[in-house]
């Protein structure tokens, strides 16, 4: 991963203090990008948190107890990511890593300079879920738990922060994004960078020489890239579940003429080739203890979205 690229992002810290880093679930290319970020020996110095989507904050301490180097069980630190509102979303090794990587980071810096890793995700109890009623609140509010957490741990206390999420959560002038959630809070600097990539993307974005271990990042605002359809550059052909008189219907991500550069202020552009997503280890839902509750959680959501 080219330094000088890791070195752009880090810069934007200069001017905001929080910096929204889009991801694509499960791809490597995305996880090589941030893990590069958080090793650079700069990103401690400008950053004070990283606010995941990938953690429930009813094991934020589990999980300060295990970046900040402590002895941890792995069954302990395993519930941050695997007991979240989206079952399954996070067992890709990827998001393991990660945690793994900010607590190596920390290991090498005095008490006061590590890095906080803070939960963003809604803090569901699957322990005493066991109706879809009972999960309605917290699908629906994920965002609202994220903002908060963001305004309390970060904007209270004067930090900043790295915003590590699904890119939908962090579109500007998208109803009920974490930056629209904050868009009222004058204390929220935002530079959003989401991420492009795979085939079928317009020409003003494939002329960029760029590879998935070599992206480049692309500044948007008024540029040509930034005055593309949203529909034509970002999550080309995915959909998203509204729930229409009690069913779920799938709809288009971007409707209307709303363009990239009204949604971010950057690009990293990763070439033309399909995202490599890497696979949780097969037998993790086959039959143990985790598998089961894993499906018994699959059913509830099913329920919900088939009421």
């Amino acid at each position: 991963m080219r330094r000088d690229l890791v070195e752009s992002v880090l810069a934007a810290f200069d001017s905001a203090n929080l910096v929204a880093l889009g991801e694509r679930h499960w791809a490597r290319e995305d996880s090589q990008f941030r893990l590069a970020l958080v090793r650079n020996p700069a990103f401690a110095q400008k950053v004070n948190d990283i606010v995941v989507e990938f953690a429930n904050p009813l094991y934020q301490a589990v999980l300060d107890r295990f970046v900040y180097g402590q002895s941890v069980a792995a069954d302990e630190v395993q519930h941050v990511w695997r007991d979240t509102t989206q079952p399954g979303a996070f067992d890709s090794p990827v998001y393991a890593e990660f945690l793994s990587a900010v607590r190596a980071v920390n290991a090498k810096l005095a008490p006061l300079e590590r890095v906080r890793v803070l939960a963003g995700d809604y803090p569901i109890n699957w322990s005493i879920v066991s109706s879809p009623g009972e999960i309605d609140g917290p699908m629906r509010d994920r965002d609202r738990s994220a903002a908060t957490v963001i305004q309390e741990q970060v904007l209270d206390r004067k930090r900043t922060a790295l915003v590590l999420f699904g890119s939908a959560h962090l579109y500007r002038n998208r109803p009920g994004t974490i930056v629209d959630l904050l868009k009222q809070d004058s204390r929220a600097r935002w530079f959003i960078v989401v991420p492009v990539g795979g085939p079928g993307l317009p020409a003003v974005i494939t002329a960029n020489a760029a590879t998935a271990d070599e992206p480049a990042l692309l500044r948007l605002g008024s540029s040509a890239v930034g005055r593309l359809r949203a529909a034509d550059a970002l999550e080309i052909g995915t959909k998203r579940i509204k729930m229409l008189d009690g069913k779920p219907v799938f709809i288009p991500v971007f409707e209307g003429d709303i363009k990239v550069g009204d949604l971010a202020d950057a690009c990293l552009y990763f070439g033309e080739t399909q995202p490599d997503f890497v696979q949780p280890q097969p037998e993790l839902h086959d039959g143990a203890e985790y598998g089961k509750e894993f499906q018994r959680r699959n059913l509830i959501i099913r329920a919900l979205l088939n009421r």
